[in-house]
């Protein structure tokens, strides 16, 4: 049986399984390259949505929990100290590190909390996800085939919001962006859903 947060984001992404078979249905009642370029920023929209909305729900849930930093992996440590990191940038005086140093003791000595703000950068690429998934230690070499399909459609995506008219995507192209997006999807809930089972928020767990 899946642990309730997975059944949670299951059920709340469960319409965009809908809206995929509409891009492709449109595709035969419409002008094609229209639809094509409209379908792209939808389609990643729907990419950028559940990857964003499925961490919130982890992150959301790891509160709940009440963790205390000496028993969480470091990775997590590090995600819950966040902002704090930016007062080390550059040439640190005295004072900031004094104030790093304050938050950290803090966070060490506390319940964790986690920010839920996700930052995706709206550029939701191979990048930027390969950073999502170090906070939590998820497998990201289990995207390797889709990947290359996903950064295309970022990079289509962004063309098109720049009012570029170089790319010309059809019904061959958007077919194999919606079934790499949902491969995608499919291999993160599994990633999440491994992380919570086998409470891999807790640092004995690989022991």
């Amino acid at each position: 049986m899946a642990h309730k947060l997975i059944e949670e984001i299951v059920d709340c992404n469960n319409w965009r399984d809908g809206d995929f078979a509409k891009f492709k249905t449109g595709l035969l009642q419409a002008d094609e390259q229209f639809w094509c370029r409209m379908c792209v920023p939808m389609i990643y929209a729907h990419w950028e949505g559940f990857v964003v909305s499925s961490i919130k729900e982890i992150l959301k849930h790891l509160n709940e929990l009440k963790l205390k930093p000496e028993n969480v992996p470091t990775h997590l440590v590090v995600h819950c100290l966040g902002d704090s990191y930016k007062s080390l940038s550059g040439k640190q005086n005295f004072q900031q590190r004094v104030k790093f140093t304050e938050k950290f003791s803090e966070t060490m000595k506390s319940t964790m909390e986690f920010q839920t703000k996700v930052e995706s950068k709206s550029n939701l690429n191979s990048k930027v996800l390969k950073n999502l998934c170090e906070i939590f230690d998820f497998n990201y070499a289990k995207f390797s085939d889709v990947l290359p399909d996903i950064d295309r459609l970022v990079n289509v995506r962004n063309s098109i919001a720049h009012g570029e008219n170089s790319f010309l995507p059809d019904a061959e192209n958007i077919n194999l962006y919606i079934s790499s997006v949902k491969s995608g999807m499919d291999i993160l809930l599994g990633e999440i859903s491994t992380f919570i089972e086998n409470e891999s928020y807790l640092e004995n767990t690989a022991a």
